[in-house]
């Protein structure tokens, strides 16, 4: 069986690629993300990507040929040439604390492989259920006069006081 743990980080492995050089490339999981090395027609590359670029961590099962089922804990990417394989068991109770592990570190959530393949974030359709409409606000200060409407409310009502028409002006002399 395969197993990275996420409490013992940085670690490189080794994973096949047959586009590169040999046949394999190197990764290195850290605490920032995930780094990929490999060399190409003698050009080398290496590309960084941090984990907020990942999608999540997807546990899948699946049993070839009739066999014991296992479960496969990858940390799945949008382009299937970047995801990485986490973990490979037979256990679902240890692959279920390395995936809530996982998650902790990466701060990605878990997605679950349904039968069709598609991968599912199972807590958010629980919170979509849970979830009601929104209130109406019903806030005492809702409707409350800013403070510069209400100074602009008095300028306005002096003006108005001080304004005398229809009457004879009287003038004081000495």
């Amino acid at each position: 069986m395969f197993r990275l743990d996420p409490l013992r980080l940085p670690v490189s492995i080794t994973a096949a690629d047959p586009a590169a050089d040999g046949g394999s490339r190197e990764i290195g999981v850290s605490c920032e993300g995930i780094e990929f090395r490999r060399s190409v027609r003698g050009v080398q590359m290496r590309v960084q990507l941090p984990f907020s670029e990942f999608e999540g961590v997807a546990v899948r099962v699946m049993a070839p040929g009739g066999c014991e089922p296992m479960i496969f804990l990858s940390l799945e990417h949008n382009d299937d040439a970047l995801s990485v394989l986490l973990q490979a068991t037979e256990d679902s109770e240890e692959c279920a604390d390395a995936a809530r592990k996982w998650s902790r570190v990466t701060g990605r959530p878990i997605l679950v492989a349904d039968e069709n393949g598609r991968l599912r974030n199972p807590a958010a359709v629980r919170n979509r259920l849970a979830a009601s409409p929104r209130r109406k606000r019903r806030s005492a200060l809702r409707n409350r006069r800013t403070a510069i409407r209400l100074r602009s409310q008095r300028a306005n009502r002096s003006i108005e006081k001080n304004v005398y028409s229809g009457e004879r002006e009287i003038i004081a002399r000495n």
